[in-house]
């Protein structure tokens, strides 16, 4: 009997040292894009299907995004809105680093994603998009108090009680396409910094930026009248140490 015990207690432990594993921290994490096991699990994606419809089917993803030469490479689509992809972050005051080539004429979008205090679902919490002219700071925020007459009727409505600041701090810049550009944003509080080849260039203190944090996003765009590629690379996130 107690020789089965002993059994059914290696097998219980074995089933959990298991279970987390496959489960992946959220708190810290990195990635290589070296496998597609690993990134079929992590990362979700969305894009325009060519009769306008938005998609986020994992059969269509391949239409935007796939690895290439071990590295993620983001498709455009000509006059369409960033197609985007995301993957499961956890943390409040955070960093992430990557690689990045922004496609011709175009913009890649690096940002954070988490609950909204008003409307207490998931929208942009701060993030930037980066041109061939400069950085930007993108934004948002509420628009009416929660539980007021003016944010019951756009609930009514099905209305978005915010809005979205694409401009919020610009700092130009010359950024050279198809070239790998090292990249760092962190989110303290409130304050949004990011460091472009080694450097500070931007500082902008955002409206909910200091909220938990659920995800990464990244997304590419171009003005191009054919489809063009950005790229992504060696991605990192990490909590931010606590100052003292």
């Amino acid at each position: 009997m107690k020789v089965f015990h002993l059994i059914l207690t290696l097998v219980v432990a074995s089933a959990l040292t298991h279970a987390a594993e496959d489960k992946p921290d959220t708190t810290r994490w990195s990635e290589t894009f070296d496998s597609e096991a690993t990134f079929d699990a992590n990362w979700g994606a969305y894009g325009w299907l060519p009769d306008g419809k938005t998609s986020s089917r994992k059969e269509d993803r391949k239409l935007w995004w796939e690895l290439v030469d071990g590295a993620l490479r983001a498709r455009t689509s000509p006059g369409v809105h960033p197609s985007g992809i995301t993957r499961t972050v956890a943390g409040t005051d955070v960093r992430v680093s990557c690689r990045f080539k922004l496609p011709p004429q175009g913009l890649v979008g690096v940002g954070f994603n988490g609950p909204n205090p008003i409307l207490e679902r998931n929208f942009h919490l701060a993030g930037v998009h980066i041109s061939g002219s400069g950085i930007s700071a993108y934004d948002e925020a509420n628009l009416h108090p929660k539980g007021s007459p003016e944010a019951e009727e756009m609930k009514k409505k099905g209305q978005m009680n915010r809005k979205f600041i694409g401009g919020a701090k610009v700092s130009p810049l010359e950024i050279k396409a198809d070239v790998w550009h090292e990249f760092v944003m962190e989110l303290r509080g409130r304050e949004l910094t990011i460091q472009l080849d080694g450097k500070e260039v931007l500082a902008y203190t955002t409206n909910a930026g200091d909220a938990p944090k659920t995800s990464l996003q990244f997304s590419v765009h171009s003005t191009a009248k054919e489809a063009v590629f950005g790229w992504f690379d060696e991605v990192k996130f990490e909590p931010l140490e606590v100052k003292k």
